[in-house]
């Protein structure tokens, strides 16, 4: 099935935090960013120019289950993984990430049904009841999103790393055809409960200092299903001209001089 992992493993989940971008000024920001930070250095890391491809079948089974199944393009790697939403309460504790594997480019979820299959049921403890195997076989292409921008590394003095981004989305819809286009910035930092201060100070920074940063309680999914989504068609109401109105006085007086005129009869 895959090429096997060449990544080094972590013990420690990773969890990504993703801003708006209300004033855009990279360079103003990272100016703050470092003096705030003191003692804590701020590293280019390079160009980002990564694809990220989420599949699903028509109906967003997995998606509406909270399973992503996704495929990332980088320079160096392409691999599969699997990302399960396990808390909406807390954005900082939402994801669990599983490495499935290294692939070729060309390589889509329906050519390891199998492999997926029992790895989506080693996340969820063999709680479908549904053939899984064949919801994977029925897996297309449906959001894709290329990632360009620059990325950074924050170190701090105890060894402490955090990956930064200002990144530039452009999204697709690859059922639909809808594109669309998005800024954001992004943080990625491993829960190492050892560094929990150093974690807790870049974060007090960003959000005390840098107003142009607006916290957004979604991943890169969402942010991506909400740009290229159909706009909500509005029901307009045709307005009621002034003969349509002094018609409708006209006829209720009518009926009423009518009811007047048959009491009067009898």
């Amino acid at each position: 099935m895959f090429l096997g992992d060449k990544g080094k493993p972590n013990k420690y989940h990773a969890m990504r935090l993703n801003y708006d971008i209300v004033i855009d000024n990279e360079k103003f920001t990272l100016q703050k960013m470092t003096r705030k930070l003191g003692f804590y250095t701020i590293i280019p890391e390079g160009k980002i120019k990564d694809v990220e491809m989420v599949y699903d079948t028509d109906k967003n089974l997995l998606t509406g289950a909270g399973i992503m199944i996704r495929k990332k393009h980088t320079p160096k790697r392409t691999y599969f993984s699997l990302v399960r939403t396990v808390s909406m309460a807390n954005i900082q504790n939402r994801e669990r990430k599983s490495f499935l594997g290294e692939c070729e480019p060309k390589d889509q979820p329906s050519d390891f049904p199998v492999q997926i299959a029992n790895e989506i049921n080693k996340i969820f403890n063999n709680l479908f009841t549904i053939n899984l195997v064949d919801v994977v076989k029925h897996c297309t292409p449906y959001i894709r999103t290329e990632i360009s921008g620059n990325r950074y590394k924050i170190v701090s003095g105890t060894g402490y790393e955090v990956e930064m981004s200002f990144e530039n989305l452009k999204i697709k819809d690859m059922r639909t055809g809808r594109k669309g286009k998005k800024r954001i910035f992004s943080l990625k930092m491993q829960n190492d409960p050892n560094y929990e201060r150093e974690k807790e100070r870049i974060l007090e920074v960003i959000d005390k200092y840098c107003k142009e940063l607006v916290p957004v309680e979604r991943n890169r999914f969402e942010i991506s299903q909400v740009v290229v989504r159909p706009p909500i068609p509005q029901q307009q109401t045709k307005p009621q001209n002034n003969t349509q109105v002094n018609n409708k006085k006209t006829g209720k007086k009518e009926k009423k001089s009518k009811k007047k005129e048959f009491k009067n009869q009898q």
